[in-house]
């Protein structure tokens, strides 16, 4: 299957989706500016506009049964930061998103999930 790559910028994140059979893998990268998209670089000192060279925000995935698991990657480096609401709210936003995406992606997504 194909990998995908969305660009939220309303989010600010930009996610890759990599579809399995009974799971969707996610990798999330967190975008310091959405016009021109730019990402935190992966050596911390910078921004890059080369995704493979960007540090990874957050990684997980959402299985055909509507269960998923998550990893900051961020709070491995540094605390989680938000100066709002809607700044705590968007790591929420993003995980849900990836969430209903899924029932697009997974082949063998489960009729029965109750978003």
């Amino acid at each position: 299957m194909a990998t995908h790559i969305r660009h939220e910028t309303d989010l600010g994140f930009t996610i890759i989706a990599d579809p399995k059979d009974y799971h969707v893998d996610y990798t999330i990268y967190d975008m310091v500016t959405a016009d021109p998209i730019l990402w935190q670089g992966s050596d911390g000192f910078g921004m890059t506009d080369r995704l493979e060279n960007a540090e990874v925000y957050l990684h997980g995935e959402v299985k055909w049964d509507g269960c998923s698991n998550w990893h900051f990657d961020e709070q491995d480096r540094v605390m989680l930061h938000g100066c709002s609401k809607s700044d705590v709210q968007r790591f929420g936003d993003v995980m849900a998103l990836c969430w209903e995406w899924t029932a697009e992606l997974c082949l063998n997504w489960a009729w029965f999930v109750d978003a």
